[in-house]
């Protein structure tokens, strides 16, 4: 297993950067990212817990579920399904307020499924994962900064 980390801080107000970013309709206007379609609305939130979606760039189709929502501080989720097929152990984008704007940690462990040389595929797919995860963050930041 791999893990990608990434922090940024966002000069923005926390309510306005959860918002943002947990809302993955958000995501189709940030580079690379081809289509993304909301599944299944989650209980209490159209994406929150419970909340099914699909993602689709170039690299990756993900089908992943958020499994805790709660609003101002984290969202937790899991991929149900993914091409390429990938073992997922953890995800999660958490948020904290801070003098400059909000704090974000977008955490993932994952490696690809493959019976060769699984450890050599996914470290090679890695940057690809991290380089996605900041396209989100600067699109999320670029826009925010008008609010």
């Amino acid at each position: 297993m791999r893990t990608v980390d990434v922090q940024r801080t966002i000069r923005a107000p926390l309510p306005d950067v959860f918002d943002w970013l947990t809302d993955a309709t958000n995501y189709q206007r940030v580079p690379m990212v081809r289509r993304v379609t909301l599944v299944r609305p989650g209980d209490t939130n159209g994406h929150g817990a419970g909340a099914v979606r699909l993602i689709v760039t170039p690299l990756i189709r993900l089908t992943e579920e958020i499994v805790e929502y709660e609003p101002h501080r984290i969202m937790r989720y899991r991929l149900l399904k993914s091409v390429p097929p990938l073992r997922h152990q953890e995800g999660f984008i958490a948020f904290e307020e801070v003098a400059r704007g909000t704090r974000v940690r977008w955490f993932s462990t994952f490696e690809i499924a493959t019976p060769v040389c699984a450890g050599l595929a996914t470290a090679l797919f890695l940057p690809a994962i991290k380089g996605g995860f900041l396209m989100v963050l600067r699109t999320a930041e670029r826009e925010l900064r008008g609010v």
